[in-house]
């Protein structure tokens, strides 16, 4: 299998990261655990000029995905029986890297995040670039219920499915997943992440609102961290993994606040959250209930006085969250890789993939036999 990240997601560098303990992977997403039933190889961001960075990046604005990245790594895409990817900025790229060699196609497992959010946004060329592109995948995943939908519908006639994320939970152990840390007396609402789809404006509102709790942001987004945030509020990126955890174990409860989208924005959080045994308090949109438990205090976008009533009742009555739930439906990371194992095969035409590899269930059982059958 070629496994073709971003440039920025070079798998020896993030290797580097994981030592360092930065990360909590030893390789993006985890694919690497896929190792036990493929041969894995990945792709290579190679090293370039500042002038040809300046380039490749301005290609990427005007593509919407990375050509030069693809075409350095196009002998690893001839070499694979199948090509795994992240996002769109990928499988648009080998689909375009294919189409400039088109003797032999390696089928592509092209997973997309943003595309159909951005989609809008574009003119009828580059529409019909993308589509183009698209019909030439096998198949297409997404997250998201919504994205799916609106996929299936904006391009049609073609394999499209929801493959349901998963992430390492490292405190998943429920005996682990207690009440809050001891802290000052104060309960601290924590929210982090540095996705675009976060509603930081509608946060700094609500923590006006509520001077009697204290706020945690962790975000690496200069942006974010200049805005004028209250005194109650500590806003910067958390500095390594074990630091991340700790949070997870002081908080009272995990925000995530969103703006409209179509990709489930937040879900890392959400299940890392559960995982960790806190409430989670989440914006209604882009079908992030699916990452959550059923008693989540969901808000509508943009309502602030709907995130402070949230926030003190979760608050006023402090409690667990059963991390199991992660478990039963299937939302850790080796659920997540065994589900593109299960589409590997089914690529490949050694076995068909159920309709489980789309329900959020638990995929850990089909792990070997999936890879043995």
């Amino acid at each position: 299998m070629a496994v073709v990240l971003g440039h920025d997601q070079d798998v020896e560098s993030w290797r580097l990261r994981h030592r360092a303990g930065e990360v909590a992977d030893g390789t993006p997403y985890g694919y690497d655990a896929a190792d036990e039933v493929f041969e894995m190889r990945w792709s290579v961001a190679h090293a370039e000029r500042p002038v040809v960075r300046r380039i490749r990046a301005r290609l990427v604005s005007a593509l919407g995905f990375d050509l030069v990245h693809a075409w350095r790594n196009r002998r690893l895409i001839r070499w694979a029986d199948v090509v795994w990817t992240h996002t769109e900025r990928e499988h648009l790229a080998v689909a375009a890297v294919q189409a400039l060699r088109p003797r032999r196609r390696t089928p592509v497992l092209a997973q997309s995040v943003w595309l159909w959010d951005r989609w809008p946004t574009w003119g009828a060329t580059r529409r019909a670039l993308v589509a183009r592109l698209l019909r030439t995948h096998p198949v297409e995943c997404t997250h998201s219920r919504v994205n799916r939908e609106i996929s299936a519908a904006t391009v049609p006639g073609r394999r499209v499915i929801v493959l349901p994320f998963g992430t390492t939970v490292p405190a998943l152990d429920p005996s682990s997943a207690g009440a809050p840390g001891d802290r000052s007396g104060r309960p601290l609402v924590l929210a982090l992440g540095n996705d675009v789809d976060r509603d930081w404006d509608l946060f700094l509102a609500v923590t006006e609102q509520l001077p009697e709790l204290d706020f945690r942001i962790a975000c690496h987004r200069r942006s974010i961290r200049e805005m004028p945030w209250p005194a109650h509020v500590s806003c910067g990126p958390a500095a390594s993994r074990a630091e991340v955890d700790e949070l997870f174990g002081d908080a009272a409860v995990v925000a995530v606040p969103l703006r409209p989208n179509r990709h489930a924005s937040g879900a890392t959080t959400c299940i890392e959250a559960t995982g960790a045994g806190r409430p989670v308090v989440a914006t209604a949109t882009g079908g992030i209930e699916d990452y959550l438990p059923p008693e989540t205090d969901l808000v509508t976008v943009g309502d602030v006085d709907g995130w402070v009533r949230a926030l003190r009742e979760v608050v006023g009555s402090p409690a667990t969250v059963d991390a199991r739930f992660v478990l039963r439906h299937g939302l850790t990371q080796r659920d997540y890789v065994a589900r593109y194992v299960a589409l590997t095969w089914d690529l490949l035409g050694v076995a068909p993939a159920d309709d489980g590899v789309s329900q959020f269930r638990s995929a850990g059982d089909q792990w070997p036999q999936a890879a043995v059958e």
